[in-house]
């Protein structure tokens, strides 16, 4: 896969992310747990994260050792085939926890430079 491709997935990546943050903005957990449109957006985007960290290119991955890809692939996998058994309160934390060094991670990462 072209070094091109692999910088849209990390682009992918952090658009989803900060949108989830965006969504979330004035919103507590409760608010969250009690708001299905809410989650929808935020376990879509959760979705498109999965997804791209399924496509990534092990060389891509190398580059963050602090990104648990293989997490955010089986986050992916239970809400696109087990969403019975998503956890909203652990994509609540994810989401609260998480993110935010997942998108200061990619911004470095664009920042400097990275394609």
């Amino acid at each position: 896969m072209s070094d091109d491709r692999q910088s849209g997935l990390l682009r992918d990546m952090l658009d989803s992310a900060i949108l989830i943050r965006t969504y979330l903005v004035a919103v507590d957990r409760a608010a969250f747990l009690a708001d299905s449109e809410k989650q929808d957006a935020v376990l879509r985007r959760f979705e498109i994260i999965g997804e791209t960290a399924s496509r990534l290119s092990p060389e891509a991955q190398a580059m963050f050792p602090d990104i648990p890809f293989r997490a955010m692939r089986g986050m992916r996998n239970i809400i696109a085939h087990d969403y019975g058994e998503v956890d909203l309160e652990l994509v609540w934390q994810t989401a609260e926890a998480d993110l935010p060094g997942l998108i200061k991670a990619l911004e470095r990462h664009f920042a400097s430079g990275g394609e």
